[in-house]
């Protein structure tokens, strides 16, 4: 070259041989930890990390934002091509998930409930679409990016080249989780929202404003009503309560633990995601040794350190 370029592009290789290099061992001990830990059953897990393996089962009815599939969960990605002088790139323009929802997992012993966010999603992609030359958009897409105010040309020609993705967990469909099982806080907020309500309903319904008047005084004394209260409140615990024992587990949810990271939700077997790993662990230790070592090489060679 006739700059410098070169060397800066040795110097790039050569940090990332040794990030690679790193991140290989990272992925040494996810796979070992895979490997080590043993599949749970929902009805005999104890807290902490575990291993589960079940059938995904809804908690709220979702659908794919591109596809429009009838799903548990998902994660979507659309980009742009962008050209920059004589290179391009894709840019992402948009994005999202649902992991503000989360769904069951049943193994037939039971089911527990699997809280998304700070997973590490390994999905086969569900949808996939790019535009090109002739291709015409479907009517999904041009529905999404027009509630996204994404730009685009429809018929012969495309106003650019965008590609979409998404990534689905289908209802009923066998997923994989590694995570940690905690004990859920109690939602007061929600038992607050439910217990306000009924007291608002027994206001406005002046048949059951008469039932708690006692003394039949045509008034709602202080302790009347504290006792209409009291017994309210008495009635939605005991329904909780009713509800949280029906449940396996109910009072359980699977995330990201406070004394570890590792967080996977899969639609891999153990032993396909053991066999990603084994091929990430080859790239990032091995790849990241030989590009180094041919980047320093490089870069000694170019700067006259070496004959």
């Amino acid at each position: 070259m006739s700059d410098d370029r070169d060397i800066g592009y040795a110097a790039l290789g050569f940090g990332f041989g040794i990030w690679s290099f790193f991140w290989g061992f990272t992925r040494l001990r996810r796979k070992r930890l895979i490997e080590n830990i043993p599949t749970s059953t929902v009805r005999g897990m104890a807290m902490g990390l575990v291993e589960l393996v079940g059938k995904a089962r809804r908690v709220k009815t979702l659908r794919g934002p591109l596809s429009g599939f009838d799903c548990v969960a998902y994660r979507y990605l659309v980009e742009r091509y962008e050209q920059r002088g004589k290179s391009g790139s894709w840019v992402t323009i948009a994005q999202g998930d649902s992991f503000y929802c989360p769904f069951w997992i049943d193994d037939g012993t039971g089911k527990v409930l699997v809280s998304p966010p700070a997973a590490e999603l390994i999905l086969a992609v569900s949808y996939e679409f790019k535009t090109g030359l002739g291709k015409n958009i479907p009517d999904n897409l041009i529905e999404f990016m027009n509630a996204h105010n994404i730009k685009y040309k429809t018929g012969f020609f495309t106003a650019s080249s965008l590609r979409f993705k998404e990534w689905d967990i289908f209802p009923e469909q066998t997923v994989y989780v590694l995570g940690s099982a905690r004990k859920k806080e109690t939602d007061w907020v929600e038992h607050n929202d439910k217990l306000h309500q009924r007291i608002m309903e027994l206001k406005s319904n002046q048949e059951k404003m008469k039932a708690i008047d006692e003394n039949k005084d045509g008034a709602v004394d202080g302790q009347e009503w504290s006792w209409a209260v009291a017994k309210i409140e008495q009635e939605l615990l005991e329904e909780e309560a009713k509800s949280a024992s029906q449940e396996e587990h109910a009072d359980v949810i699977i995330g990201q633990g406070s004394e570890t990271n590792t967080f996977i939700i899969s639609d891999h077997s153990q032993k396909e995601l053991i066999q990603r790993l084994n091929w990430e662990v080859l790239g990032g230790i091995f790849g990241g040794v030989v590009l180094t070592l041919v980047s320093m090489a490089y870069l000694l060679t170019r700067l006259g350190l070496v004959g």
